[in-house]
């Protein structure tokens, strides 16, 4: 699991939908990262960060998991997620007034994955009932093509304070990209 899909960052686009319950959708297009990287034996956590240029639109979200044979879950919480080991991505559920949904998949070269976030209540001056769809499109060499390179091309690990489920935070290394 983590040798096909982990440990080096996908990087590319990533499609910010902001619909409210009444009026017109607005899409704003950033670029991202999705990676999956190993935490302890068995152990894998999921970074999906994504930004907006010249704007103060972006998202972080880290999700600790298990992996095994038959792929990669979230550890168990209110929001389940898993990358099934043929790179199927599914999940969803209720946390802090946000309903999540993830849909998707993965491969050694690309994740194409979509989060879908519907809130309870009026979040940043977003009316309650508004979804929030984060389009990641994005790739990586694969290891043959990567031979010989140490770092992926204008991007770096940085330790940055991740926001959690249910409102904790933590410290993780992030993938930040040009």
């Amino acid at each position: 699991m983590i040798e096909r899909f982990g440990e080096r960052p996908y990087t590319g686009r990533v499609d910010f939908k902001v619909a409210p319950p009444s009026g017109k959708p607005v899409t704003h297009y950033g670029r991202g990262s999705v990676l999956l990287e190993r935490s302890a034996p068995g152990k894998a956590v999921l970074q999906l960060r994504g930004k907006v240029p010249d704007s103060t639109t972006q998202t972080e979200l880290t999700i600790p998991g298990i992996y095994d044979d038959a792929g990669w879950r979230s550890e168990p919480d209110d929001v389940q997620m898993s990358i099934a080991a043929d790179g199927r991505v599914s999940g969803g559920g209720i946390s802090d007034g946000r309903t999540f949904l993830f849909s998707g998949t993965f491969s050694p070269a690309e994740v194409r994955l979509e989060v879908r976030v519907t809130t309870a209540r009026e979040e940043g001056g977003a009316p309650a009932g508004t979804t929030l769809t984060f389009d990641y499109r994005v790739k990586r060499e694969t290891l043959e093509a990567q031979a010989g390179q140490d770092v992926e091309e204008g991007c770096r690990l940085v330790m940055r304070p991740i926001a959690n489920f249910g409102g904790g935070m933590t410290m993780a290394q992030v993938p930040e990209c040009d």
